[in-house]
């Protein structure tokens, strides 16, 4: 009896060493892993979500994006696919979901932003903090939306903006709250200032 349960509990370990070697395997050797993301998200980001893709969005329109820096981008300009821009309505206290084919406009305004401290753990294990001596940028946004019939909603907004260029599409993001890396100022800290869409030529009248 004794050696028919050493006998199972040897076959058990054997065959966890062998499951774990095998999924030791398939992470070491997969085709893809895991990719690794910023602590925080830019303004902009130079990689495209559509790959080689260049076909415009069919909801893009023409206009102007125009960057803190002064940066301007004219182009085709779209958010994403078959769905509304949400904006937290600070009057209402709502959420108001606005297609994108009916904003005209929209403005950044600051909140806040400043130099906010890094603090970290004193030591290993240990609750208390200690400030390194270092600072990191940070900005809360709000987005004034103007509609093409003139109505403005003003709240905080989080959703993609895609300018459709010669090449791949370059992603910017509306932003509620950023912060950016320690070192950098808040000049450093770029973001989406204003953005300006005209009347797409498929919808102008004949």
């Amino acid at each position: 009896m004794r050696q028919s349960i050493s006998f199972i509990c040897i076959l058990f370990l054997t065959s966890a060493v062998r499951a774990d070697d095998v999924m030791d395997f398939l992470l070491n050797n997969a085709s893809t892993k895991p990719a690794t993301r910023p602590a925080t998200l830019p303004a902009t980001r130079p990689d495209a979500p559509f790959g080689d893709r260049r076909a415009r969005s069919p909801e893009a329109r023409p206009g102007t994006l125009i960057l803190s820096s002064d940066k301007k981008i004219e182009t085709w300009l779209s958010t994403t696919p078959e769905k509304p821009i949400r904006i937290w309505d600070e009057k209402d206290k709502q959420y108001k979901d606005v297609s994108w084919e009916l904003i005209r406009s929209i403005e950044a305004k600051i909140v806040w932003e400043r130099e906010e401290r890094e603090w970290r753990f004193k030591e290993s294990g240990s609750d208390i903090k200690e400030y390194s001596g270092k600072a990191y940028p940070a900005r809360e946004m709000q987005y004034v939306v103007e509609l093409v019939n003139g109505q403005k909603i003003t709240g905080g907004i989080v959703a993609p903006v895609f300018a459709w260029t010669d090449e791949q599409p370059q992603l910017f993001v509306l932003n509620k709250r950023t912060k950016g890396e320690v070192g950098m100022t808040l000049k450093d800290l770029i973001y989406v200032k204003r953005i300006e869409l005209k009347e797409s030529e498929k919808k102008k009248p004949s």
